[in-house]
């Protein structure tokens, strides 16, 4: 169906691995590679960290508080399911189809979303 080719088509635009730089405060730990894992979660693709502390880069899908479509990273695969309500330490200022969109913001959190322009996603 339409939907399904739709998902093939935004995975097979995804590229094969982006890395996540330009913090070193709080949750410092989950920058660096991630790897496309070929699933399509919350109609975009999933990235999995390739090393160190365990991550996942997923698109939101929670509508509260205005997160549907950003881009989050978060340390427990349950979070990305929505088990905890799409929980995590960096999220996109915005919604993006891909978290390598040129010039997108993002925010990290300790204690509460604080923009950091010095991430990037590329």
């Amino acid at each position: 169906n339409a939907e399904d080719k739709d998902k093939y088509m935004m995975v097979c635009h995804a590229p094969a691995q982006v890395t996540l730089a330009g913090h070193d405060g709080a949750q410092a730990e989950y920058m660096g590679v991630y790897e496309l894992n070929g699933e399509v979660v919350h109609d975009g693709p999933l990235y999995v960290k390739s090393s160190g502390a365990e991550g996942y880069l997923f698109r939101n899908n929670n509508s509260r508080p205005d997160r549907l479509g950003k881009w989050m990273v978060t340390e427990n695969r349950d979070n990305v399911d929505g088990g905890a309500e799409n929980r995590g330490f960096f999220l996109s200022a915005e919604a993006a189809e891909l978290p390598s969109k040129p010039g997108l913001v993002w925010q990290y959190s300790d204690g509460g979303w604080h923009d950091e322009p010095g991430i990037t996603c590329t």
